[in-house]
């Protein structure tokens, strides 16, 4: 009986060591997914200037093709997708984590 009694704080710790790696994993995943966030807002900025040629001086003149700037906005719309998506499974991961914690606490 009193092994057993033994094992589980040693269980207990180990568990909560994993859980502490499984936040600090989580956290860093969900900083790059907002830096990646950060250079797809980038993108649709840099495409908004293209887009808007009233600062343009009159010497310059950037006429971009409805297909360019179409294929752009596939390109972006694809690529906000997937961040999307990351940023959504990396906090369900951590809202499960957070839920086992607390059933586990108690």
């Amino acid at each position: 009986m009193a092994e057993s009694s033994r094992a589980r704080p040693q269980s207990r710790i180990s568990s909560a060591s994993s859980l502490d790696a499984e936040f600090d994993a989580l956290a860093l995943q969900a900083c790059d997914d907002a830096g990646a966030l950060n250079d797809v807002v980038r993108a649709y900025t840099a495409l908004e200037k293209l887009i808007d040629t009233s600062a343009l001086s009159d010497c310059e003149v950037l006429t971009p093709s409805r297909t360019e700037l179409s294929a752009l906005l596939r390109l972006l719309n694809d690529a906000l997708l997937v961040r999307i998506n990351t940023v959504n499974a990396a906090t369900g991961m951590v809202h499960e984590a957070l839920q086992r914690n607390t059933t586990g606490a108690m």
